[in-house]
């Protein structure tokens, strides 16, 4: 059986060690991919999103964030490098979509890849849901 695959937003990942809403759907993501029900792919920028995300929580110390990234990168997720392909793909679904470069390089990168794209942002699910065959609401998960 093929395992599937899914690119999280950063979104859902910065989930995993707050309690936002939602946070129990990012975290039941992180355990079907614990336990290889599923893939996760990452692109390097999301590490950079969630590090950022978490330093300006008032609840999160420097330690907390540097734990945040070793926990993330202790887990053995597939992160990417961009492609010239994902590239261009990002800039044709913002300017499709007026919505940012990064956010867009997520949908690019699961265009690409043929994968799932899973956020927890509203705005960005309803603006690029007609540029990705497979996007989503963490909510829906």
């Amino acid at each position: 059986m093929e395992t599937k695959e899914i690119i999280l937003d950063a979104s859902v990942v910065i989930k995993w060690f707050t309690e936002e809403v939602d946070h129990e759907k990012a975290k039941q993501i992180r355990d079907d991919f614990i336990n290889q029900k599923l893939s996760i792919i990452l692109p390097d920028l999301a590490l950079y999103e969630i590090a950022n995300a978490l330093r300006y929580n008032p609840k999160f110390t420097k330690e907390d964030v540097d734990n945040a990234i070793n926990s993330i990168l202790d887990m053995d997720l597939t992160i990417t490098v961009p492609t010239t392909n994902v590239l261009f793909r990002a800039s044709e679904i913002a300017f499709k979509t007026n919505s940012t470069f990064y956010d867009s390089f997520y949908a690019a990168l699961a265009s690409e890849l043929n994968a799932e794209f899973i956020t927890a942002d509203k705005k960005l699910h309803m603006r690029i849901k007609k540029s990705v065959t497979a996007a989503s609401l963490l909510e829906e998960y």
